[in-house]
C-alpha cells in the first residue's frame, strides 16, 4: 500500500531552498521576493511553459555563481533540517504496517538525501540539480551576485501587484527572459526541472493508482490535490489557501501522526474508515495522539474559517517559510 505526499510541511519543517538561500547570501529577502515572483508568473502572468514551483529553477543559476556544491548543499541541510513533530515515528510506525510513503516534492534532491533516506523512504521524486556541473564566466559570476542584492532591494510583489510590485515586475521579467538569456548561465535554468505542479502531478500518475490518497500543503501541490480530489482522498495538513481550497480534507494539527491517522484509515478501510476517522472512532494506536486535531470535510465546512485556521498552524509552525506559497 502506498500514500503520495509533498516533504516540505507535511513531514519537514525545513523550508530548504530559503535557508539555502539564507546560508549563502545571508539575505531572507532575495528568496522572498524570488517566490514572490514565483507566484505572480503562475497566477497572473501564466507565462507559457512556466511551472508552479520553478522558483528553484531562478535560484540554481545564483548558486552556481556563488560555487555552491552539492555536498555543501546536504551539510546546509543537516544542520537546518527540522522534522515536523513526530514525523520519524509516524513513517516508521506505518512502514512497519506495510504502508509506503511517495515523496513527491519540489526541493532539491540534496535535501531529500539527508531527510528522506535516513526514513527508509525510497520512492522519492524531486528537482534534480548538481551545481558543480556548470560552469559560467567570472563577469557573469559578478552580474549574478550583484543581482542577489537588487533583487532583495525590489519592492513586495503581490497578488495582484500594486504600482511598486509592478516596477518589481519588469525587472525581474528583464532580467531573467532577457538579460540571462544572452548569459551561459541560461543553460542552468533551462536544464533545471523543479517538480512542481504538473511535474508532481505526472510523478503521481506513474504509479498507476486509481484511488490515491495524496497530502500536499502549497501552491505547488494543488494539481495532484484536485485529481486526487473526487478520485480518492486529497488531504491538505497544515495548508495554505490554495492546497485547502483544492483538499478533499483539511488537518490542523502540531502532530503528524495527525495525517498518519488518516493514512492508515483510508487506505485500510476507504472512505468510511476516514469518516469515522474525523470523528475519533478508527481503531488505531495513533488514535490517542490525535486529540487537539482538527479535521475539516471541505464539502460542508466554512472555507473562509478553515483556511484562517490553517493558515496560523502553518506559521505557528514553520515561522516565516509558513508565509511563502
Amino acid at each position: 500500500m502506498m500514500f503520495f505526499t509533498d516533504w516540505e510541511g507535511p513531514w519537514v519543517l525545513t523550508d530548504f531552498a530559503y535557508e539555502v538561500a539564507i546560508a549563502v547570501f545571508n539575505n531572507h529577502e532575495f528568496f522572498e521576493r524570488l517566490s514572490q515572483y514565483d507566484d505572480y508568473l503562475y497566477l497572473v502572468e501564466r507565462r507559457e511553459g512556466y511551472e508552479v514551483g520553478d522558483t528553484l529553477r531562478l535560484l540554481a543559476p545564483f548558486l552556481v555563481a556563488a560555487d555552491v556544491t552539492s555536498e555543501e548543499l546536504r551539510e546546509i541541510g543537516e544542520k537546518t533540517l527540522i522534522y515536523t513533530p513526530d514525523a520519524e515515528e509516524s513513517i516508521e510506525k506505518l512502514m512497519k504496517r506495510g504502508i509506503e510513503p511517495v515523496v513527491i516534492s519540489t526541493s532539491y534532491r540534496q535535501f531529500l538525501e539527508i531527510s528522506a533516506k535516513p526514513l527508509g523512504i525510497r520512492k522519492v521524486h524531486c528537482t534534480e540539480f548538481t551545481p558543480e556541473n556548470y560552469r559560467i564566466p567570472k563577469e557573469e559570476k559578478d552580474e549574478l551576485l550583484e543581482a542577489v542584492e537588487i533583487i532583495a532591494s525590489l519592492p513586495e510583489i503581490e497578488i495582484p501587484p500594486d504600482e511598486n510590485g509592478v516596477k518589481s515586475v519588469r525587472w525581474l521579467n528583464d532580467f531573467f527572459w532577457v538579460k540571462m538569456r544572452r548569459m551561459q548561465a541560461w543553460r542552468v535554468v533551462e536544464e533545471v526541472k523543479a517538480v512542481g505542479g504538473s511535474r508532481k502531478l505526472r510523478a503521481l500518475m506513474e504509479y498507476g493508482d486509481e484511488k490515491p490518497i495524496v497530502i500536499g500543503d502549497s501552491i505547488s501541490d494543488v494539481e495532484m490535490l484536485k485529481w486526487a480530489r473526487g478520485r480518492g482522498l486529497s488531504v491538505s495538513f497544515n495548508g495554505n489557501e490554495f492546497a485547502v481550497m483544492n483538499s478533499d480534507l483539511a488537518v490542523i494539527s502540531e502532530t503528524t501522526f495527525a495525517e498518519a491517522y488518516i493514512v492508515e484509515a483510508y487506505l485500510r478501510e476507504g472512505m468510511d474508515g476516514v469518516m469515522r476517522a474525523i470523528d475519533f472512532e478508527y481503531e488505531s494506536d495513533f488514535v490517542s495522539a490525535v486529540r487537539g486535531t482538527r479535521y475539516y470535510w471541505m464539502k460542508t465546512s466554512e472555507v473562509e474559517e478553515v483556511v484562517k485556521e490553517s493558515k496560523y498552524m502553518r506559521r505557528k509552525l514553520r515561522g516565516l517559510a509558513g508565509s511563502l506559497s
